[in-house]
Parts: C-alpha cells; structure tokens; sequence
C-alpha cells in the first residue's frame, strides 16, 4: 500500500467545492439577471398598454355619439357592471342608458391606464354637454373608470363607473 498525500486530497475537495460554489453563485446571478428582464419587459408592456387603454375609450365613446350599436353591443361583455349615481346596472341595462344618451362634441383628458395580466384598467376625465331622456345636462368634468379584459375576441369592456349625475 502506498501512502497517500492528504494535501492532493484535500487540494482536489476544495478544487471540486470551489467549482460547485461558482457554479451556484453564477446561477443566482443569472436568475437575478432574467427576473431583471422579465420586470423590464412587464414595464413595457404596461407602458404599451397605457395608450391601448385609452385608444379603447375614444372609440367605445365615438361609437357611442355615432349611435354604431352594433359595435357598442359587441365590446361589452356577458357580466359587465357599472356604477353611476343613481345605482348600478348589468349590461342590458347600461345598454338601455347608453342608448338614451345624445352625445356631442366631447373632451377625454387625464387618462391612466395600468396592465394587469390581460386586463387594461383605465382612469380618465370626460367632459360633454349630453342629453339623456331629453334633458340637458351641463358640460361638466366628470371622473371616469374602465376595466377591460382581452379575451379570443379582442377587448371586452367589462366593468365602468361614471360619477356624472344622471337625471
């Protein structure tokens, strides 16, 4: 038998520890490096949602003042609510409403929107002279909130609050 050295050995372990180690150390360090894209990349993707959000609005409120039911009807979704000063409604009954507004010229301003998943929500403030039922109301800056979700056929409104008193 022959002796062995102690210092080859112990020399050969801590070669092999050292390796493993960097190999853990170089693994945190990149997981840290991917989750640092992934929030990058979820940042520009709500930065890309924000104009979305309020592209979305325009058109539901353009499409709302040219009486386009059609396309109206098919962006809000099954379950959708709202609330407005004298309550809140489901969607056949924001759809009633919606159809007794006359709508003119109108001014959307403030918009934010946040990303959340494959949901847009989107703050803003309208102004608009309207008549509902045919009463007049004044053109008066009122606080907005949408919430739309994308689904396999696009955006779909589904929930709204309008704190605009309604006659």
């Amino acid at each position: 038998m022959k002796p062995t050295s102690n210092d080859f050995v112990t020399s050969r372990v801590v070669s092999k520890n050292s390796f493993s180690f960097k190999a853990h150390v170089l693994a945190v360090v990149f997981c840290f490096m991917l989750s640092g894209f992934w929030l990058r990349a979820e940042e520009r993707s709500a930065a890309a949602g924000a104009p979305e959000g309020e592209q979305l609005e325009r058109q539901m409120a353009a499409d709302i003042k040219a009486k386009n039911w059609t396309a109206v009807e098919s962006r809000i979704a099954n379950g959708f609510q709202s609330v407005h000063p004298d309550g809140p409604r489901d969607r056949v009954a924001e759809i009633a409403l919606l159809k007794k507004m006359n709508l003119s010229d109108f001014t959307l301003s403030s918009f934010k929107s946040t990303v959340i998943g494959d949901n847009i929500v989107v703050t803003f403030t309208m102004t608009v002279a309207q008549t509902i039922d045919g009463k007049q109301l004044p053109p008066k800056p009122a606080y907005r909130l949408s919430v739309w979700k994308k689904g396999a056929g696009g955006w779909q409104w589904i929930s709204h609050a309008n704190f605009a008193p309604i006659p």
